[in-house]
């Protein structure tokens, strides 16, 4: 696509580095969006995004992202507020989204933060699942009362049955995927925290960050906690005291958000005038 360069509008720095919590050896992630050529606006050619993996850079349309930034997505909202020490490129069309981002703020942030969180918490538990009582052997459906048949195979007593098998022997084929897979930067945290402390970070962070936007309407990308984030990151929390810790913040995001100001879902006619003349601008001043 030879037309994305000149058609961006926004690119930044996105993950560790725009969060403040990176290291020496972080990736250096790039999120943008663009403004597409007017085939894809109003003709029957159709682009949501570019993926370049080998530079860890992500464009997306301008309409796939305000659709995203609408169901306030927290990956999504990141390019909205990231400070302006890591926006690497941003042009009219640019400043002018980035001057209506209050508009996409919603009380939709408490479900979608937590959702996001909800997701490291899962990841955290199975992996401490897996570390400290890993299974022990690939489940036979004997164990689960299958007997031969005599048509071949193995019939179980009931559904009920086969699906527990089935649900166990995938337990098993993640186990082994997570054992053959494992993220040597994980492997070493799990072995020495006993848990993935780089999971309890992101998660802490989610939770963290849905309880400033309820409260202030705002979004910390830039973190002003990151000195204890890497902290948790190095073990600071033994797993029972991180669990005490996810309880009290679930508690506290449930208080922010039955207490903000903020709409209870985004502005949609506000936003689509938006987009509308972002990409009318676009067309007329033969950008796209």
């Amino acid at each position: 696509m030879n037309w994305l360069a000149q058609a961006t509008i926004l690119k930044v720095l996105w993950g560790s580095r725009a969060f403040g919590t990176s290291d020496a050896d972080s990736d250096v992630d790039v999120r943008g969006i663009c403004i597409p050529p007017r085939r894809y606006l109003i003709g029957l050619s159709h682009f949501e995004q570019s993926e370049d993996r080998t530079n860890d850079t992500v464009i997306y349309s301008l309409s796939k992202f305000v659709n995203l930034a609408m169901a306030n997505n927290p990956n999504m909202l990141d390019l909205l507020w990231t400070r302006d020490e890591d926006i690497l490129f941003i042009d009219e069309y640019g400043v002018e989204l980035r001057n209506h981002r209050d508009l996409f703020l919603s009380q939709q942030v408490a479900r979608t933060y937590a959702g996001y969180a909800e997701s490291q918490i899962q990841r955290m538990e199975t992996h401490y699942r897996w570390l400290h009582e890993p299974p022990s052997h690939q489940p036979t459906p004997e164990e689960f009362g299958a007997e031969p048949h005599q048509r071949g195979g193995v019939r179980f007593p009931n559904t009920h049955q086969e699906r527990a098998f089935r649900a166990a022997n995938k337990h098993w084929q993640n186990y082994q995927k997570w054992r053959a897979e494992r993220n040597p930067e994980r492997s070493a945290l799990e072995e020495r925290h006993g848990y993935d402390t780089k999971h309890a970070l992101h998660l802490l962070r989610l939770y963290r960050m849905g309880i400033e936007i309820l409260r202030e309407g705002f979004v910390h990308v830039y973190r002003p906690d990151a000195k204890w984030l890497l902290q948790v990151k190095e073990g600071l929390f033994t797993y029972p005291e991180l669990c005490v810790l996810i309880d009290d913040l679930k508690a506290e995001l449930t208080a922010a958000e039955a207490t903000t100001s903020l709409p209870p879902v985004p502005d949609r006619v506000k936003i689509e005038e938006l987009l509308v003349s972002l990409h009318w601008n676009a067309m007329q001043s033969g950008r796209a």
